[in-house]
């Protein structure tokens, strides 16, 4: 399918859920859309051999290794997944990154980046779209010298989202298609809040971007969102479990499955008990941690009883709960 079908497609969708540009600017988006800069330096559109780096170790999908989702947008931008473990940045120095921007809220490996000559920038964001503030510090990330790494967690949502800034403000590429680079990065187009940054972003004032001061290399989390970053840690923990039959994974021999279904249990239940920041989003919201509460609780019980069936059957159901509370509160 050729781009600009797919950008008219896209704004359909778009326009379904509110989201859609004016008319002439979408006259602009699709007009852009036509041209080179659609063909991003990514594995899906080139011969792998073609994009390989020597020296450069890649996986099985042509992704460097430790780098999944891997997408090199231009020679000033690639984005990603968390790099994962020592390889991924020792990759990311050979590629020719100079900086990681993370927009995730966990706090990233910022010692072992600066061993492989690598300087991390973190402006954590939410899947409600990127506020002003931190709008404003990804575009003067745009500053920095050499190629940039963005990364969330995944690799599908936030990352791309800011990555899709970058190169509107580096590469000029117009909104429309930014909005392309979020459907070619799979991001989910419940995050309404990220779709809709891309295709309202028009650039930020010199004068206020002049007033940004140095660009934290690590924010340490607050409230729901640092307890949110732990919930989801566990939760990958829980997932690996499933797929080793509930049994310690032969790759992470400190994983014990019973134990993460507890240490969730405990998150959600002191998210619930004592956190201020729950309490003021209302009782929906605490409702949602407490029902997650009583499935993780079962969760564990059935870990501990060797019934797979049913712990499968209660991960999915926090899985659920997970998903609906996301879609009423971070979307």
């Amino acid at each position: 399918m050729g781009a600009m079908k797919r950008l008219r497609i896209t704004l359909a969708v778009l326009a379904t859920l509110g989201l859609a540009l004016p008319l002439a600017a979408c006259g602009d988006e699709l007009s852009a859309a036509s041209g080179p800069e659609t063909a991003p330096l990514d594995h899906t559109d080139r011969d792998i051999a073609d994009l390989r780096v020597p020296g450069v170790a890649y996986d099985d999908h042509g992704n460097p290794e430790g780098l999944h989702a891997y997408i090199r947008w231009s020679d000033k931008i690639g984005q990603g997944a968390q790099p994962f473990g020592e390889v991924a940045f020792e990759n990311l120095a050979k590629l020719g990154y100079k900086h990681v921007l993370s927009v995730d809220g966990a706090m990233p490996e910022v010692e072992l980046a600066a061993k492989h000559g690598l300087r991390y920038i973190h402006v954590p964001i939410g899947y409600d779209g990127i506020p002003p503030a931190a709008m404003k510090q990804i575009v003067k990330a745009a500053e920095v010298d050499g190629p940039i790494y963005v990364h969330c967690h995944h690799g599908k949502h936030r990352g791309p989202c800011a990555a899709q800034i970058l190169r509107m403000t580096v590469d000029g590429v117009s909104p429309g298609v930014g909005i392309l680079g979020l459907e070619r990065s799979g991001t989910n187009r419940d995050y309404r809040g990220l779709w809709k940054t891309v295709l309202e972003f028009r650039g930020v004032d010199a004068k206020e971007l002049a007033k940004v001061g140095e660009l934290p290399s690590s924010v340490t989390p607050k409230g729901v969102r640092a307890g949110m970053v732990d919930v989801n840690l566990r939760y990958e923990h829980l997932k690996l479990a499933e797929k080793a039959g509930w049994k310690t994974p032969k790759d992470h021999p400190d994983l014990a499955p019973a134990h993460e279904a507890k240490m969730l249990w405990e998150l959600l239940r002191e998210m619930h008990r004592s956190d201020t920041e729950s309490k003021e989003k209302g009782d929906v919201f605490l409702a949602y941690l407490k029902d997650s509460e009583t499935a993780t609780i079962e969760l564990e019980k059935a870990i501990r009883a060797g019934d797979g069936a049913a712990a499968k059957k209660h991960l999915l159901t926090v899985k659920g709960l997970c998903k609906d509370c996301h879609r009423d509160y971070r979307n």
